[in-house]
């Protein structure tokens, strides 16, 4: 038995690295509760519900028999206290001392932390299919839903994998076998009422529609194109999406051309259906037809949204991220898509993401889009979005600065990627234009508090830039700041102790009022904060014994240390 720790965003398929692979859910909800080894969520506490599996929570209430150590909820569901991920990883190897390994698996360094083997998710999926380790990726029998699936997401997933599919499902007491297609109902009336979830379909060959409610679909498989027969399918296109797959270059340009250009007939047509399944295939495999089959594929898109649209636009960040500047002529029309919540919307997303990345100058005009992204209920949506205005406003902080507010929400995500980006974007728009980001220094000075370092390390680093055009509002929130001056992160400690060096000329007395912060930091092991220190202390004439900065002044070993140590003494004296 394996005790396997897995963080969420980054790292589980819900919430992938955008450039990536990482750990399919399906293999962590198999580990649990098939294979039988200790899986534990230890980062975004959503993976408990997500893959139904332990957390931090129960980790402390199994330690101690209690959960009294936490402490009492917040009217947002925080803790009083909540264990630094490295504690969490010290609670469960103290539960599981006998386990044949400890592997955690997270998209942060855990390489130092006894008795645990780090991997970030695609070095642990390589390993895993490789056989390396001790766990096993489960058989695609292990993966097949029993009697049915279990939410409506995994039903969709399937319907994003192809147009064609073999429904079985339960019908006034008995079992049919379809091939469908699936849509979307276009008219309100056509929406089941409340109740399970519902999906339509209408069978290959004929004009019945029907729906099936989630419970009673019991099998759902895509079907390949050879498998049908015409008028139903296009069978050209079926051949050559094939050979497309199986020897890309083996395929004729102009033929490729001809076809995905014939594609914009009725848009019931099944020919027209597969010319997109083509399109997408051609994205992926063909350089030289990429730019007709995007074409293709947004052709497709002007029309009314449906499922299949999501895989489309899947396709289209496989052509971003392998040319960026094909998708630029359509920034406008990702950006609407980006803009409104539906299934599209993180694919969308997504694609401008990754044009971002390549150009930020080209998708300036997406920025309202990535803006209402930002605040998407969807954790993917939102870190997709925040990164992408980070990536605007290293070169076009004036462009980014209206989404400050959306910003400024996102840094209160439980995705800590998100907030690191957030705070970054902050960062480079406030570093332009001080003024926007004033606001905003409570929702700062809240997360020097917050579990994860690179949050607390950034959050600190803006208030110091902050506090050199704002001196009086950052210097409000001295107590919080001085409480850096003994993080386990020593950037963080070095941001805190220039932070109030820079806004302590504004209120000298709330920096003696940190008295007992400032005499410990004038042991601490980097020189840069001893130095920083001593200039407080000077400055705001500290109550820090003297003795203390004397002993710096002749024995300290870094030179800049004892020159700013003497100066502090010249100043109290």
């Amino acid at each position: 038995m394996y005790v396997l720790a897995f963080d969420r965003d980054w790292t589980v398929d819900m919430n992938p690295h955008p450039h990536r692979e990482a750990v399919p859910l399906a293999w962590v909800r198999y580990w649990a509760h098939e294979a039988k080894h200790e899986v534990w969520a230890i980062g975004n506490q959503d993976l408990v519900e997500e893959a139904d599996i332990p957390g931090t929570v129960e980790s402390v209430r199994q330690r101690d028999g209690h959960i009294d150590a936490l402490g009492e909820q917040d009217e947002y569901g925080y803790y009083e206290w909540w264990p630094e991920r490295e504690q969490r990883l010290q609670i469960l190897a103290e539960l599981f001392p006998d386990a044949d390994g400890h592997i955690v698996v997270d998209d942060l360094d855990l390489s130092h932390v006894d008795r645990w083997e780090h991997y970030h998710a695609w070095d642990f999926v390589e390993e895993v299919r490789q056989g390396n380790l001790g766990v096993s990726p489960p058989a695609s029998t292990d993966l097949a839903p029993d009697g049915g699936f279990g939410s409506e997401d995994e039903v969709r997933n399937v319907l994003a994998e192809g147009y064609v599919f073999e429904l079985t499902h339960q019908a006034d007491d008995e079992q049919r076998t379809h091939l469908v297609t699936h849509f979307e109902p276009k008219r309100p009336s056509m929406t089941p009422l409340k109740g399970p979830p519902a999906f339509w379909f209408e069978t290959v060959g004929s004009d019945e529609r029907f729906s099936v409610r989630l419970p009673e679909i019991e099998a759902l498989h895509p079907v390949p194109y050879e498998r049908l027969a015409d008028p139903f399918a296009g069978a050209a296109f079926a051949a050559v999406r094939e050979r497309i797959e199986d020897e890309s270059a083996s395929v004729d340009e102009g033929t490729l051309r001809t076809m995905l250009s014939d594609a914009a007939g009725d848009d019931t047509s099944v020919d027209r259906r597969e010319a997109l399944r083509l399109a997408m295939t051609t994205v992926e495999h063909r350089d030289d037809t990429r730019k007709v089959a995007v074409e293709t594929v947004f052709a497709w898109l002007a029309d009314e949204p449906t499922t299949i649209d999501r895989a489309a636009l899947e396709a289209l960040h496989d052509a971003a991220m392998a040319e960026a500047a094909v998708l630029k002529p359509y920034v406008t029309e990702l950006a609407t898509h980006a803009s409104d919540e539906w299934t599209g919307q993180t694919a969308a997303t997504r694609c401008l993401m990754e044009i971002a990345e390549a150009d930020p100058g080209s998708v300036l005009d997406a920025v309202p889009a990535l803006e209402a992204a930002a605040t998407a209920e969807t954790d993917a949506t939102q870190s997709y979005a925040v990164y992408a205005l980070s990536c605007i406003a290293e070169t076009h902080p004036e462009a980014v600065s209206p989404a400050v507010p959306a910003l400024t929400e996102a840094i209160q995500s439980e995705n800590e990627t998100t907030q690191t980006n957030a705070l970054a974007a902050l960062g480079k728009i406030a570093s332009n234009y001080p003024d926007t980001a004033e606001p905003i220094v409570d929702e700062l000075a809240g997360l020097l508090g917050d579990d994860a370092k690179r949050v607390r390390n950034n959050a600190v680093g803006l208030l110091t830039d902050l506090a050199q055009e704002h001196p009086a509002v950052v210097i409000e929130h001295a107590d919080q700041i001085a409480g850096r001056l003994d993080d386990d992160n020593i950037q963080a400690r070095v941001n805190a102790s220039i932070a109030l060096q820079r806004a302590g000329e504004a209120d000298p007395a709330a920096i003696r009022a940190q008295q007992e912060q400032l005499a410990a930091a004038l042991e601490d092991p980097s020189p840069d904060v001893r130095a920083n220190v001593c200039i407080l202390i000077g400055n705001a004439n500290g109550d820090v014994p003297i003795e203390t900065l004397e002993e710096l002044k002749e024995s300290d070993p870094d030179e800049t240390v004892r020159e700013r140590a003497a100066w502090a003494v010249s100043r109290l004296r």
